[in-house]
């Protein structure tokens, strides 16, 4: 959707986001159709996001919140799995008015906890134009994210600002920042969607698909994303698995995204309802959406 158009009609929905809080099954089944030209089964959900869609409407979403707010999730990940695993935070605001940028460092990194892709990589705080990232920083955190796509696990979070340390390699590496995607069925991690190649600040990147031995699928990434060269195993593959498998055990499916700075994993964040369409092929989320097991969940409704 040309993103003008897009702008227009978020600015018109806001409004309503109130009622709109009331429909989520509404919100949903357009977005599904928007992306997949039909309907969604909810009687009796096959595909990988007509389960997803259930799940988000039907099933015990009590956690879901906490673990998709990127501040409050890291009680849980440093009570699963170490405080070694999450990243260092310089600070929290309700408002980017309160954040003081003398006291944070050269470089880091702003992001808001209530929504997706909300996020400023700072690299030299020296040449940052304050005024403008405040507007951003202030704009998001109103932005009804959770209303207006149906996610209402994302309405239960307090809007927040968080300063964190800019993560990047220090050891010498010809990679750039690598964002790994465990994509994780009761607590079974199956396949790693990488990005990689990433331009900051945006939302392009390079994509590729592993399976848990590292065994690369090229014909997994969807045809209009372009594709990551194979990377060498990482060091610490097994250690990342294992973090993955801790943190997702509870849930039929979620997403742990890890990072790798010099060997060391960092926790990126947990994700319950992901965008697939754009990334990864209907072949690989044919094959995820039978691991995902609703049986039993339906039976204690």
């Amino acid at each position: 959707m040309n993103i003008f158009i897009k702008s227009v009609l978020i600015k018109a929905a806001t409004p309503f986001s109130p009622l709109l809080k009331k429909f989520p099954n509404i919100i949903w089944k357009i977005r599904y159709c928007k992306d997949y030209k039909k309907f969604p089964n909810l009687k009796k959900p096959q595909s990988f996001m007509e389960k997803i869609l259930w799940l988000s409407l039907y099933s015990d979403t009590s956690m879901w919140s906490k673990l998709a707010d990127k501040y409050r999730v890291r009680e849980y990940v440093i009570d699963r799995c170490g405080e070694q695993y999450v990243n260092k935070i310089y600070g929290i605001y309700n408002s980017a008015i309160e954040i003081d940028y003398s006291l944070l460092p050269k470089s880091f990194v702003l992001k808001t906890t209530n929504s997706c892709a909300t996020n400023i990589i700072v690299k030299d705080k020296n040449i940052l134009n304050i005024k403008e990232t405040n507007h951003k920083l202030n704009k998001w955190l109103k932005f009804p994210y959770g209303e207006l796509t149906g996610q209402l696990h994302y309405t239960q979070i307090e809007p927040l600002i968080i300063a964190e340390k800019f993560m990047e390699q220090t050891k010498k590496s010809e990679q750039s920042l690598i964002d790994y995607k465990f994509f994780c069925f009761n607590g079974v991690p199956k396949y790693v969607v990488i990005y990689s190649d990433r331009e900051e600040n945006t939302h392009n990147y390079s994509v590729m698909v592993y399976d848990m031995d590292w065994n690369a699928y090229p014909e997994f990434v969807n045809s209009r994303c372009p594709i990551s060269d194979i990377i060498p195993r990482p060091s610490a593959l097994e250690e990342m698995i294992s973090i993955a498998s801790r943190l997702s055990e509870p849930f039929p499916f979620v997403r742990v995204d890890l990072y790798l700075i010099n060997g060391s994993p960092i926790f990126g964040e947990m994700t319950f309802t992901p965008d697939v369409i754009s990334n990864i092929t209907p072949e690989l989320t044919d094959q995820m959406s039978k691991w995902i097991d609703i049986t039993s969940l339906k039976q204690q409704l």
